[in-house]
């Protein structure tokens, strides 16, 4: 017969192990008799029987009751029964319960599609399948056999491993001594001197600052931040640094589009630009020695030729000294008033007279220079006839007429050397009133032991 008990709908199975098990344990024939079995539990047919002449113990049919509490737990029917630590209700072993209602896990020889790349039921890591269940792989720390030579699980390349999983020399740098793959080897972990400390020579842009050739390094060969070409960015090195300078040429020329300050050119910077201002004081306000407002002007200016009152005191057009108008349009004495040849000695003047045969000195070549006479030679030339031996010297010379005025400019006037007469010789001179003094421009005398004479003014 069939149960039909919990879980009904296997009764299909459960009836066919029932009927196994009747089979087994001496379920009823078509004449309703319990067979015979041996001692060994073999059933005993007629034939076997035969010439036995035992007579068999006649037993009666008997009924098998089930002792249990209740039906067999059955793994696959979606309970977890005790005994099971999940059923899932099928019979995929690549889930996470397997068909024998236990957990997957990683070394169960079955692979859980989603967690495991492989499973071959080992932890062996030297096959293809690791005991993490992932393929075996260049880098994953397992030396596979027969397919890497080593795996050190990192992207080093100079620790005895390589990348690519195979053998390679072994470098110990900081050891002092260059090893195979290392540029240089100082023996120290510094990366400011000329070796850092991976055993590269330094380099702008390596990212570490060189402590003698270096002012900074920031790793990038950019020119337009604070660090180029390793040294640290200043006005004027010909690298515009954004937001820093308005612009940078490199040199130090203010009459161009950039000033000095790295600062744009413009009209009341205080800088004439060379291409399109005439003038730029800062201020371009248009007064006296100013500039104009648009910077394409001057205002009124010394040298313009016009004289501006309560400024100027001349103005000849010009701006050169010495021509009586000075460089900032002032009056100025004339050049003879400035590069005279100061005449002093003691002797010279008119006062001076230690008779014949004493004292006796000469003018001969005096070459038309201008001349001042000054100190204890007196300060002008005396206007009036003058006696033999006066001023050290044998006929004395003395000015006919008067002293010009500052406006009279240059004026000629005679000389007379007085001897036996007042004007024994004469020569021809010019004088000009230099405001606080005079100035003479002589002559050659006409003769020996002649000399031009000076008077205290």
């Amino acid at each position: 017969m069939a149960w039909a008990g919990r879980g009904g709908h296997r009764v299909g199975l459960v009836a066919l192990l029932a009927g196994v098990v009747a089979l087994q344990a001496g379920c009823s024939n078509d004449t309703g008799q319990t067979p015979v079995t041996d001692a060994t539990g073999s059933l005993v047919t007629d034939s076997d029987s035969t010439g036995d002449t035992s007579t068999a113990a006649v037993t009666e049919p008997t009924t098998t009751v089930d002792t249990s509490t209740g039906p067999a737990e059955q793994c696959g029917n979606g309970e977890v029964d005790p005994g099971e630590t999940c059923d899932d209700g099928n019979l995929d072993n690549s889930d996470a319960c397997l068909n024998s209602c236990v957990l997957a896990v990683c070394g169960d020889g079955f692979v859980q599609s989603g967690a495991e790349e492989c499973d071959d039921g080992n932890s062996d890591n030297s096959d293809t399948c690791t005991a993490l269940c992932q393929q075996a792989r260049c880098g994953d720390g397992f030396v596979q056999l027969g397919a890497e030579a080593c795996d050190d699980g990192n992207s080093q390349d100079d620790d005895g491993c390589t990348t690519a999983c195979e053998v390679a020399p072994v470098m110990q740098c900081g050891n002092g001594k260059v090893d195979d793959g290392e540029e240089c080897d100082d023996g120290n972990s510094l990366d400011d001197d000329n070796c850092l400390s991976s055993c590269v020579p330094y380099s702008c842009g390596d990212g570490f600052t060189h402590a003698v050739f270096e002012e900074c390094d920031d790793a990038n060969l950019s020119a337009d931040d604070g660090c180029i070409e390793c040294m640290a960015a200043y006005c004027g090195d010909g690298y515009l640094w954004p937001d820093m300078e308005a612009c940078d040429d490199g040199n130090l020329d203010n009459n161009d589009d950039c000033l000095v300050d790295c600062s744009q050119a413009s009209c009341g910077d205080g800088f004439v630009h060379n291409s399109d201002e005439v003038c730029d004081d800062g201020v371009n306000d248009g007064s006296y020695g100013g500039c104009a407002p648009d910077c394409a002007s001057l205002g009124p200016h010394c040298g313009d030729g016009q004289v501006e009152p309560d400024v100027e005191t001349c103005d000849d057009g010009n701006v050169v000294p010495l021509d009586g108008c000075d460089d900032k349009c002032q009056k100025e004495l004339p050049a003879e008033c400035l590069t005279y040849v100061p005449l002093a000695e003691p002797d010279r003047n008119s006062t001076f007279n230690d008779g014949p045969g004493k004292v006796t000195k000469c003018d001969k070549v005096l070459e038309n220079k201008w001349y001042r006479l000054t100190g204890p030679a007196g300060t002008l030339m005396p206007t009036t006839p003058l006696k033999p031996f006066d001023c050290g010297t044998d006929a004395p010379g003395w000015m006919v007429g008067v002293h010009p005025i500052v406006d009279e400019g240059v004026v000629d006037r005679q000389v007379c050397f007085a001897w036996d007469v007042e004007c024994q010789w004469e020569a021809t001179i010019q004088v000009r009133n230099c405001g606080d003094y005079y100035v003479y421009r002589l002559a050659d005398p006409p003769d020996e032991c002649l000399r031009y004479c000076g008077l205290d003014g």
